[in-house]
């Protein structure tokens, strides 16, 4: 990884103007980029899929950084101890899993290794931190597909509905990451000084980045796709839906995957 890491930075020496250029478009001018790419000007910025590799690599890095593993406690994943009553010994509960396309086979390994990652969860948190970069650049080209699908009649063609998603998704990871550092942050000055102001400005600041993340999204759809407000509120809130749904399976699938892999 670290090789990757430094092969990246390498990267940025040839990049030059053309990597601080992107950087700029990409988190203060809304579908800008995208934009771009379409017109077939994107020689002059770093290509949609190395940027957002280059971005995921480095946001999962450091969000990675403030995990610390060694606090993480079995009782997350089965709960609170057990209280014994009176006459009877206490029982420890066991995870267990029941899904509808699996073979009773295949649903009895899952469970032995959930019992054994529920002693055990630090192995299996850092599986499935290990794997979510994965699992976000296998989910985008299934929602480059439904906003093809959304915007049927609108004449993109897949590759340029992608390069939206890797745009969007490269702008939603540098976000979380800023407003993870500054929550960090803020925390520790707090406690080193004991001023609460800190919090008070944390509290604004990520406000303020929620908002500019919001309206950031809104906005790309729209200058995009070129369709009235109307319909693009309306087509924002079922985009909204569905990436939540997609979302949620994909991280349905990597817990499956991440516990029979650990």
């Amino acid at each position: 990884m670290f090789a990757a890491v430094g092969d990246l930075f390498g990267e940025i020496g040839h990049w030059d103007s053309r990597f601080y250029r992107t950087i700029v478009g990409l988190m203060a001018r809304p579908g800008f980029l995208s934009l771009e790419f379409v017109r077939g000007r994107h020689a002059s910025y770093v290509p949609p899929l190395r940027l957002y590799f280059f971005i995921s690599l480095i946001s999962f890095l450091i969000l990675t950084s403030f995990i610390d593993f060694d606090t993480i406690d079995s009782s997350a994943f089965t709960g609170p101890e057990p209280v014994a009553v009176e006459g009877e010994p206490a029982k420890k509960l066991s995870p267990k899993i029941n899904i509808g396309w699996l073979s009773e086979a295949e649903e009895a390994e899952i469970n032995t290794k959930l019992q054994y990652l529920a002693d055990n969860p630090k192995i299996l948190v850092q599986r499935l931190v290990s794997l979510a970069p994965q699992m976000m650049l296998l989910m985008l080209p299934f929602w480059a597909l439904f906003l093809k699908l959304i915007y049927i009649f609108n004449r993109h063609y897949y590759l340029e509905h992608l390069a939206v998603a890797l745009h969007t998704h490269a702008f939603l990871l540098m976000s979380i990451t800023g407003l993870t550092i500054l929550s960090v942050s803020m925390s520790s000055l707090t406690a080193l000084t004991g001023n609460s102001q800190f919090v008070e400005i944390a509290d604004w600041l990520e406000t303020s980045i929620l908002i500019w993340m919001a309206t950031y999204m809104l906005i790309t759809q729209k200058l995009f796709y070129q369709q009235g407000w109307w319909k693009t509120l309306f087509k924002f809130m079922v985009c909204s839906l569905a990436y939540i749904l997609l979302l949620s399976g994909a991280f349905i699938v990597l817990i499956i995957y991440g516990i029979l892999t650990a």
